[in-house]
């Protein structure tokens, strides 16, 4: 039996078994907390007991900047997130799995994916990455690339639902990720970084979206819009796409806020 949660302005949308305790079941949404919902040019009103705390962060150098999707923005009606973590203590994990799509054959050696986060301090170390091809809806791809490094994290751009976003960066992976130029066969690669707590407890994991075709930031490649999966079996999801997750349709998450570093 599935239970389907759905705000108005939604985080994320997940199925969620009905048998486990609602108090150490990570949230489905951050909606719960909206009080008034966004406006274009305005952020929604959110609960007082939820505060932002905006900064930024260049976690993508520019001389080895080979990709950032953009920037998250918190007044666009259509603004979110996807829960991307792994919960140790609860066995609750979900994967992003964000569609790339490099102009040229890369070398990809440090990741940073921008999630709200429900408190600060970095999870367990070292955080897993990986990059997968042939991802299918119902059906994982071939592991490409299997490493992990030291993430560190830092307050990011906007907060968004009353949620402090982070930069969650591995700066250097243990081993270096080849990432080849598209093919027919093969036209996008999927990339995910998994922070992972043994917090049951932790309010948010939530990768965070891109909504503009011309988000402010975007550098390096050109996005690979509404491509991505989503895959977790404690939300009885097996890779279905992002987009189906979304109240906003079928480009509700056409993009999330992630980085990779390296060479060309």
């Amino acid at each position: 039996m599935k239970i389907i949660v759905e705000m108005t302005f939604v985080a994320a949308l997940f199925s969620l078994v009905s048998a486990q305790d609602v108090e150490t079941t990570p949230p489905a949404t951050i909606g719960e907390k909206v009080l008034q919902p966004a406006i274009p040019g305005q952020a929604p009103e959110m609960a007082s007991d939820w505060v932002v705390k905006p900064s930024a962060l260049p976690f993508c150098p520019k001389k080895t900047c080979l990709y950032y999707a953009g920037d998250f923005d918190s007044s666009r009606p259509d603004a979110g997130g996807l829960f991307n973590a792994n919960l140790t203590d609860i066995k609750a994990v979900g994967q992003v799995w964000v569609g790339v799509k490099p102009t040229k054959a890369a070398t990809v050696t440090g990741v940073t994916f921008n999630e709200l986060l429900g408190q600060s301090g970095v999870g367990t170390n070292p955080t897993p990455f990986q990059t997968q091809i042939g991802i299918t809806p119902g059906s994982a791809g071939k592991i490409v690339c299997n490493t992990s490094g030291t993430a560190t994290e830092a307050v990011y751009g906007e907060g968004g639902f009353g949620e402090t976003q982070y930069s969650y960066t591995v700066k250097k992976l243990k081993k270096p990720c080849k990432i080849a130029k598209p093919t027919k066969k093969f036209p996008s690669t999927y990339v995910n970084l998994l922070p992972t707590f043994d917090d049951q407890y932790l309010d948010t994991t939530f990768l965070v979206n891109v909504q503009d075709r011309k988000p402010k930031n975007h550098t390096g490649w050109p996005n690979d819009l509404n491509d991505c999966y989503f895959n977790g079996a404690y939300f009885r999801d097996n890779y279905v796409t992002c987009n189906s997750l979304s109240q906003h349709g079928p480009h509700g998450f056409s993009e999330f806020s992630i980085a990779l570093t390296g060479t060309e």
